[in-house]
């Protein structure tokens, strides 16, 4: 049994191959990679009176191994013979001993599959990877040597679906793909993660600072999200995978609905003091409400839902006075026009008096929406929704400072 007062731990501060500090520390292996370089280390605790300088230091013994092939193939291993044989070789026995080195070398398979894991868990946290690890693993690994002779027989359509997408992705044109293996890997991670919201596996992301830190756009992420999708799908066909259920028309307004709301109020935190943001919500909230949003019988079915959310706002801010220069701001969130905005509003209030539509007062100006609301007391859970989420990203955001 070991004494633990002659135990000595050695904490690793930064790479040392690289120098860098950014490393992730992997217990159950007993490991800490890098996470730039791809260097292993394994962790440095020792007894206080063993040979600690054979395993740790300048005149260590041992070696931490990189967790990918370039360190070999520049050492000369399978690189050259993959092109030439062994035919024409100089030194026929140093040949032979960096084979060996090459074969025998502890090294990660598959290097980016691992790079594209450590950006869902950085960008949308563990929670996330757990649940999205077995898509990763489809995206950036190869079928199996039995999956690969049947995808072979396939017509061309189902052959080129079933390819892995990692290597689609990456060989896109110029402006499709990234610009780098790193920002590929974020590509990647940033459509599964979109993916995943589309089909209800996990609850919708906001893309958007993700593309800002990443400095990627719309159609790359959506790209990727539809190479992915398609190869699933070829999967599904083949028996290999199964395809979760699908949302229901309903669900995924429901959820566009809140995500829409969730960027124009984040807008609108930085433009009004808390007393005139929170009666822009409860008013907003209340419209919806009355249009029946969020259920089977919504009454604004036929008007998109991020049209749907800004004009409903830009009645609210109307309604207390605040409408100066709402719809420009309104417009922003969405990249729409602010004419657009203010024509569908005018047209709904229109129609709204006329009786041509029943909106259950939803654009009746002449009074509060809130006011008809604690009257009927009705119930909503898209609102109920929303609002949860508000106050669990308030809560996340003051245990966070």
């Amino acid at each position: 049994m070991i004494d633990n007062k002659n135990v000595e731990k050695r904490e690793l501060t930064q790479c040392d191959e690289c120098s860098s500090k950014d490393l992730k520390h992997v217990p159950e292996k007993g490991e800490t990679w890098c996470i730039p370089c791809g260097l292993v280390h394994k962790d440095q605790e020792i007894e206080a009176n063993d040979n600690g300088a054979a395993l740790f230091g300048e005149g260590a013994h041992y070696q931490a191994v990189r967790n990918d092939k370039d360190v070999n193939r520049r050492l000369g291993g399978t690189g050259p013979k993959m092109k030439f044989g062994s035919r024409g070789v100089v030194n026929a026995s140093k040949y032979r001993l960096l084979e060996k080195i090459d074969r025998s070398s502890v090294r990660n398979p598959h290097p980016f599959a691992q790079r594209v894991k450590s950006n869902i868990e950085t960008l949308y946290g563990r929670h996330a990877l757990h649940i999205l690890e077995f898509l990763v693993e489809m995206s950036c690994r190869p079928l199996t040597g039995e999956q690969g002779m049947i995808r072979k027989k396939q017509d061309k359509s189902m052959n080129k679906r079933l390819g892995m997408p990692k290597q689609s992705i990456c060989r896109k044109k110029k402006g499709i793909k990234g610009s780098s293996d790193e920002q590929n890997a974020v590509i990647i991670a940033a459509a599964i993660v979109e993916l995943a919201g589309e089909l209800g596996i996990m609850p919708k992301f906001d893309r958007r600072s993700t593309m800002e830190q990443a400095g990627i756009v719309p159609k790359q992420i959506s790209s990727a999200r539809i190479r992915i999708f398609n190869h699933w799908k070829a999967r599904a066909t083949m028996g290999w995978a199964a395809m979760p259920p699908r949302k229901s028309a309903g669900d995924r307004r429901e959820d566009a609905i809140v995500q829409a709301m969730e960027h124009v109020f984040d807008m609108l935190g930085d433009h009004h003091d808390e007393g005139d943001f929170n009666r822009i919500l409860y008013e907003t909230e209340a419209r919806l409400a009355l249009l029946k949003e969020g259920t089977s019988e919504a009454l604004s079915i036929n008007v998109e839902e991020r049209m749907l959310v800004s004009v409903s706002v830009y009645a609210s801010l109307t309604a207390f006075g605040l409408q100066s220069g709402a719809a420009d701001l309104l417009a922003g969130v969405f990249g729409s026009t602010s004419s657009g905005i203010r024509s569908r509003y005018d047209a709904l209030v229109t129609e709204s008096a006329s009786g041509e539509f029943q909106d259950n007062g939803a654009f009746d100006m002449s009074q509060l929406c809130g006011d008809l609301l604690n009257e009927s007391q009705e119930q909503n859970a898209l609102i109920a929704k929303f609002r949860l989420g508000r106050v669990c990203g308030k809560r996340f955001s003051s245990s966070e400072s």
